[in-house]
């Protein structure tokens, strides 16, 4: 906004827990419903902010038109690189282009997808570069680090307003980043992950065609996901949870691929899906979910707090 010098931030997908994020919901309580986290309530954000950050949804290119059609203050586009879905249509492109065309800066939220696909960023893959791209602790393999890199005219917009930090002179989160950076480029960890990934999401599906489970696959190849395909999905992925701890597994509907992961591991995973899965089932055809689970049903993310 600096740079820009406009307010209005145009947003697709999840981006923490700032005021200006949560400011959508002070406009609709549902704005943030289709960007991963449902019902936040906007509690303690300035009203004043209002109507400043407006969402779109991913590969829905029309969306963000019509929002730069109504808003001629739109001064950030910040965009989640790719979470569950492959951008389609050159979807990542044409929001380059269209920050453009207005002179607004592109933001591509690296935080979950950098470091997994690929060495970096993942739109390094698709050949589109932002102004901004941000980073988190997967570039330090898990040490407490993030990073904020762009252009220079972009960057040097930190000139004229105010950054401070009392970590400056920290020196444990590059070390360990320089350190997981050489060891992934060294071993070529993105493809393992992405390879563990791909075997682990081939085995859910044929386990669940095996069992005759209605499951949906979605996820990058390093965190692949599923989703049961049913009214009471959340008490069947609470049975799933119960039921592979204990059989040794501390496992949900996600996998977050680790260079550690083998294919030695994942066979031995997959003995243990195979069981639950079949518990799953009889307790669908039994209609019994409910009864065998142990504590209440779990919270999905942070419904807790919805």
């Amino acid at each position: 906004r600096a740079c820009s010098g406009r307010d209005k931030v145009a947003f697709c997908g999840y981006h923490g827990w700032h005021d200006w994020y949560l400011s959508a919901n002070l406009a609709d309580d549902s704005n943030l419903d289709g960007q991963l986290l449902p019902g936040l309530e906007p509690a303690g954000v300035p009203r004043g902010l209002k109507g400043t950050s407006i969402p779109f949804s991913y590969n829905q290119i029309d969306e963000l038109e019509d929002i730069i059609e109504k808003n001629n203050d739109v001064g950030v586009i910040i965009v989640e690189t790719i979470r569950h879905h492959e951008p389609i249509d050159n979807f990542l492109g044409k929001a380059r282009q269209i920050a453009d065309e207005i002179d607004a800066v592109l933001i591509f939220d690296e935080i979950t997808s950098g470091w997994r696909l690929n060495v970096g960023g993942a739109h390094a893959l698709y050949d589109v570069y932002p102004d901004i791209a941000v980073y988190g602790k997967a570039m330090s393999n898990g040490y407490p680090m993030a990073a904020i890199v762009g252009k220079r005219d972009v960057m040097d917009a930190a000139q004229s307003t105010f950054i401070s930090s009392t970590y400056w002179t920290d020196r444990i989160g590059p070390a360990a980043s320089i350190a997981a950076i050489n060891k992934m480029q060294e071993n070529d960890i993105p493809s393992h992950i992405c390879n563990i990934g791909d075997i682990i999401r081939a085995s859910w599906e044929k386990l669940a065609q095996e069992h005759n489970l209605n499951i949906h696959l979605e996820g990058i190849s390093p965190l692949p996901t599923f989703i049961f395909e049913y009214e009471e999905s959340q008490a069947l992925h609470t049975l799933f949870t119960q039921e592979m701890l204990d059989r040794g597994y501390l496992a949900s509907k996600s996998v977050y691929v680790s260079y550690a992961h083998n294919e030695d591991n994942v066979g031995k995973y997959m003995e243990s899906v195979d069981e639950v899965f079949g518990i799953v089932r009889n307790a669908i055809d039994l209609n019994n979910v409910e009864d065998l689970l142990k504590g209440p049903i779990a919270h999905t993310g942070f419904k807790r707090l919805t």
